[in-house]
């Protein structure tokens, strides 16, 4: 019950800091370009993913893991796939049907569920795994229904380039969740905190290196702006680095298809600030899809 009440903690902690970081992120796309709001999320993070790291180390005595080959494979596998993941999600957004790639991009859980089971021969209940999936199709249903597209084109879009974007993209975070876990997993450490925030701290260090010389070569001056526009982006790297840090810590706990299920908690919580702050109104279809992700929340949390 204790590592159970942990691990939402760290999810709801994790979910509501990803969305502060989204934020930040959107409000400086026209000063930085996709790139540079994509690059801000690592770079930012950096500073404070290894604060975390010293600070605990400092505070409770305990060394820092040992690493493995495996722990390196894994990170490096993780961290690319996590960027890859990152450029897809950005095309999306300038595609004619971005609504049917962001639906199959939301696939993630889904993905990282069977890919858990190939890779870590960890497997959910079936009272989680129907969660999962009620959780999918109600976030399909959310990403279709504030579009403005009749039932033969939403069709029609699904069999589209987009998404097949929007799949893939799914794919690849779903597959650098799992390689995460199984990072953290393989270093040499009895403190499961120390693993998750220094898997944490060494791959943010990774994606700031691989993204910033990819962005020297190709988007110089976005690069530039990251730097010089420090004081409106250093927010997506603290939300960032918390955001990650209960990411990890929730995989360290519990199945990573469970903690990215529970994580969806996040739509509901945008969903209730634009109903209630916002006084945007719902549709019939918002609001099945809302109590069916509801519905999955509640399954994963009791399958768990």
């Amino acid at each position: 019950m204790i590592i159970l009440e942990w691990w939402v903690i760290a999810t709801i902690i994790a979910a509501l800091t990803q969305t502060l970081r989204s934020a930040v992120q959107r409000q400086m796309k026209p000063v930085l370009g996709d790139d540079g709001a994509s690059y801000i999320r690592f770079l930012y993070a950096l500073p404070f993913a290894w604060l975390v790291v010293i600070t605990y180390q400092q505070m409770t005595d305990i060394e820092i893991p040992t690493t493995t080959l495996w722990f390196w494979i894994w990170v490096l596998l993780a961290s690319v796939t996590q960027i890859i993941f990152t450029v897809l999600l950005i095309r999306i957004f300038s595609r004619r049907s971005f609504a049917a790639g962001t639906a199959f991009s939301k696939t993630e859980v889904l993905q990282a569920a069977i890919l858990e089971t190939i890779i870590l021969g960890v497997m959910v209940s079936l009272l989680t795994g129907l969660g999962i999936i009620f959780g999918v199709v109600a976030v399909v249903i959310l990403a279709f229904a504030k579009s403005a597209l009749t039932r033969n084109e939403i069709l029609k879009s699904c069999f589209s380039k987009t998404s097949a974007i929007g799949l893939a993209s799914g794919t690849f975070l779903g597959l650098a969740t799992v390689c995460y876990k199984a990072a953290a997993v393989s270093l040499i450490s009895d403190d499961l905190f120390m693993r998750a925030v220094y898997t944490g701290g060494i791959a943010t260090t990774i994606q700031v290196l691989a993204m910033g010389a990819w962005m020297l070569i190709f988007t110089r001056q976005q690069f530039v702006a990251c730097f010089v526009n420090w004081r409106g982006s250093i927010g997506a790297g603290f939300f960032g680095a918390v955001a990650t840090i209960g990411w990890f810590t929730a995989f360290m706990l519990q199945t990573v298809a469970s903690v990215r299920a529970v994580g969806q908690v996040e739509l509901l919580i945008t969903l209730a600030i634009s109903i209630l702050w916002f006084k945007e109104k719902s549709n019939r279809i918002e609001i099945i899809a809302i109590l069916l992700l509801t519905l999955s929340i509640v399954m994963v949390l009791l399958g768990s």
